[in-house]
């Protein structure tokens, strides 16, 4: 649904190949470790299924255009995290990373469970980079926001 699954499986296949050990290594100062990597797709997923729920309690209906979130994979434009989605050390471990997503994933699917399109297209609210977006372009963006760490995690450990 959404491409949600192909994308997080890609994602997870890569971080399963990788040590906890090295997975907690940083390739610089000021970059983050493959497990940061990590826990801010864990912290960004719970920020989005926060927002799309409170979008839909407000019940403003608003129109948007399509945005070209599978730019979102294009790493030469940077967008610097908001605080609320920088990790913070919670992940000790690949696994723990792992469940801590599939925890997110479970509320993403939950709330969009039984939502038909119409809601879904019609409430907004905006991204920092590509402005206002409807619920359904955010659901997709969480998938292409993973595809884009994933790259990331792979520079990450080249640079190792």
């Amino acid at each position: 649904m959404y491409g949600l699954d192909e994308k997080r499986k890609q994602l997870l296949e890569y971080a399963r190949e990788i040590s906890d050990e090295q997975a907690s290594l940083k390739p610089a100062e000021g970059k983050w470790s493959v497990l940061e990597i990590l826990e801010h797709l864990y912290l960004m997923e719970q920020l989005v299924v926060y927002q799309i729920k409170q979008a839909i309690k407000r019940g403003d209906t608003q129109q948007t255009s399509e945005k070209p979130i599978h730019r979102t994979t294009e790493r030469d434009y940077k967008v610097e995290a908001p605080e609320s989605v920088r990790p913070k050390g919670t992940f000790q471990t690949i696994a723990e990373a792992e469940d801590g997503l599939e925890k997110t994933r479970e509320a993403t699917l939950f709330l969009i469970h039984n939502k038909d399109e119409e809601t879904l297209k019609s409430r907004v609210f905006p991204h920092p980079a590509f402005g206002d977006m409807d619920l359904i372009q955010w659901i997709e963006f969480i998938g292409w926001h993973e595809l884009r760490h994933l790259d990331q995690m792979k520079e990450t450990v080249e640079a190792l």
